[in-house]
């Protein structure tokens, strides 16, 4: 059996809840704070970078006209380092490099910031800062420039800190609040709790919740106390209820006999053990004979009374553990297993025949029943649910033709067919 898995208490729920919560809090204000300040950090970085590219682009002019590469590199160098530039580089009219500047061809002191800067500069400025190079109104080239993200890593470094030492300091306070609600809230309801895992135990009389002096947790008590007598009412009708449906589910309602439903299930059942363990198996089909001219004749209340008297003679010559049924109208079935011999079933249909032909009752001694039997045996007879009743169906009106109370075992090759045509 797997373990159960490990179960918070209800202070250890509240404690979490009012951490989560402040944390969420203070998290989604630091959060808005870190994003306007993120954003109003690009658009200072932006601007700054523009003003630096229309800086380098009016330093060069000279150097670009006169195509100086040495003194477009040294201008060029001296910016990008005076403005912490990541990348810088300036291209002539048809967009050759003329000079290139990065900052990663030196030496950075600290290498987290490093690598943390170019993929966040990179998201928050993806483009490069261009300006052009202007001589007398005409463009001879332009600047690309592109800022350090070490900038952006820095501070956003500096707001977690800052975000973190928050969260410490609501955690001190929380754990003075849960000490508060531990002794206002928990306690009571641990005092309950207790109490319900007493009724639990209790199982013949749930114990009641006692009377509390705050007003909240007595009315829950009283409610909790009400809940209990109704579900001890509800489960007895539950349990009366269950016990009637279970009945009516495997049962005719007229004879007490079970239905053809629960008949069907249990010849299937022992089928299959059957064709595991082997063994024998009869399955009886009966038909009340001259049932509609005595039905029609003497009302339906003699025929109910017949089928009831027929339904208790028939349940009285079997075996335990045989089991009949009524399928419907004025049919029945049988079905005993195991069967060690034919003649054991052919017995038991004597038997079946001779008690049902009594008179049903002084009152009635003009109504003899009697009923026809075929008999179907399990290998002989047939594989399945299906063959063996159509086979003992078959049988049984052979028996008819033979006259009244009558039982007849099937001769012949297996029948197939459905069940429900019968």
């Amino acid at each position: 059996m797997p373990a159960q898995p490990a179960r918070r208490s209800l202070l250890q729920t509240l404690r979490r809840a009012h951490v989560r919560v402040a944390s969420i809090s203070m998290a989604a204000v630091g959060l808005a704070l870190l994003l306007a300040a993120v954003l109003a950090l690009r658009t200072y970085a932006n601007n700054h970078l523009e003003l630096v590219a229309r800086s380098i682009a009016y330093s060069v002019e000279a150097a670009v006209v006169f195509n100086d590469r040495v003194a477009i590199m040294e201008q060029l160098a001296v910016i990008a380092q005076r403005e912490s530039l990541r990348e810088a580089e300036l291209r002539d009219q048809a967009g050759h490099v003329l000079a290139r500047y990065a900052l990663a061809d030196r030496q950075r002191a600290d290498a987290l910031l490093e690598a943390a800067g170019e993929p966040l500069g990179r998201l928050l400025m993806p483009a490069p800062t261009v300006a052009p190079v202007l001589d007398r109104g005409r463009q001879i080239g332009e600047v690309r420039l592109r800022g350090d993200g070490a900038v952006f890593a820095r501070f956003l470094a500096t707001a977690a800190a800052g975000i973190a030492l928050c969260l410490v300091c609501a955690g001190l306070g929380l754990r003075l609040l849960s000490r508060r609600i531990q002794r206002d809230i928990v306690e009571p309801v641990d005092a309950l709790i207790a109490m319900t895992h007493r009724a639990r135990a209790q199982r013949g009389g749930m114990q009641r919740a006692p009377a509390s002096q705050i007003a909240e947790f007595h009315a829950l008590g009283e409610d909790f106390n009400a809940l209990l007598t109704e579900i001890e009412m509800q489960q007895a009708q539950l349990a009366q209820e269950n016990r009637s449906l279970t009945h009516l589910a495997n049962h005719d309602s007229l004879t007490g006999l079970y239905n053809r439903a629960y008949f069907s299930r249990r010849l299937a059942r022992i089928l299959q053990d059957a064709q595991i363990q082997g063994g024998n198996i009869a399955v009886l089909y009966m038909d009340n004979d001259r049932f509609k001219e005595i039905n029609d004749h003497y009302g339906h209340a003699v025929g109910d009374l017949l089928l009831i008297e027929v339904a208790t003679r028939i349940r009285a010559q079997l075996r335990e553990g045989d089991i009949v049924a009524r399928l419907g109208g004025d049919e029945f079935a049988v079905l005993l297993a195991p069967v060690h011999h034919p003649q054991d079933a052919l017995r038991i249909a004597d038997k079946i025949n001779a008690a049902v032909a009594l008179p049903l009752s002084e009152r009635h001694e003009r109504i003899v029943p009697s009923v026809s039997i075929g008999i179907a045996l399990y290998p002989e007879h047939g594989q399945t649910a299906d063959q063996l009743l159509r086979a003992a169906d078959r049988a049984m009106y052979e028996a008819k033709k033979s006259g009244r109370g009558t039982s007849r075992l099937f001769e012949g090759a297996y029948v197939v067919s459905d069940i429900s045509e019968l």
